[in-house]
């Protein structure tokens, strides 16, 4: 007998804003250290907004994201770190604040605090992951660069309801 997966498409709202109860996205210690560069960053924010621009009521995929829950409301990801790092680090970027579910690094003291103290960039800390730090300064370039002050809630919108990621767990 075969068992499904338990497939589903979630917008970025879904997975970091909208919760009854907060979950806890945990990045394990065996998953690599935070590697998107500044051409990775830019094309996914060129991408987003071209999708924007082509077809602003329609969804735009971004990949998957697999998690495996570990407790209340704690799901450690498996696939998709990457992705959903960067998805955060843009989210801060585009200045919302309301992030009702957290991301963390089981074993990543540096990588933890810098995630927590995005919104006071650039003052991070003594303990920072210049690879997020560096994330986050290339997600503000590639936003002032390819977003034009005017359309920066419209983009901001599509991106929290129109971007989605399918989430395996």
């Amino acid at each position: 007998m075969y068992k499904t997966l338990p497939l589903v498409g979630r917008s970025i709202y879904q997975l970091y804003l909208e919760s009854c109860e907060p979950k806890t996205y945990m990045i394990p210690v065996y998953q690599r250290n935070y590697a998107w560069e500044e051409d990775e960053i830019t094309a996914l924010i060129k991408d987003v907004d071209d999708s924007l621009a082509k077809n602003p009521e329609g969804t735009y995929y971004i990949g998957t994201l697999v998690t495996y829950r570990r407790g209340d409301n704690v799901y450690e990801v498996i696939d998709g770190q990457q992705r959903l790092t960067t998805i955060y680090i843009i989210l801060k970027a585009l200045g919302v604040k309301a992030i009702s579910n957290k991301l963390t690094y089981g074993a990543r003291r540096a990588s933890a605090s810098t995630i927590q103290k995005l919104d006071n960039y650039p003052d991070l800390g003594e303990e920072v992951d210049n690879g997020i730090r560096n994330g986050y300064k290339y997600a503000e370039k590639a936003l002032n660069d390819f977003i034009d002050s005017g359309k920066r809630d419209e983009f901001r919108s599509y991106f929290l309801n129109n971007v989605h990621i399918i989430s395996v767990h």
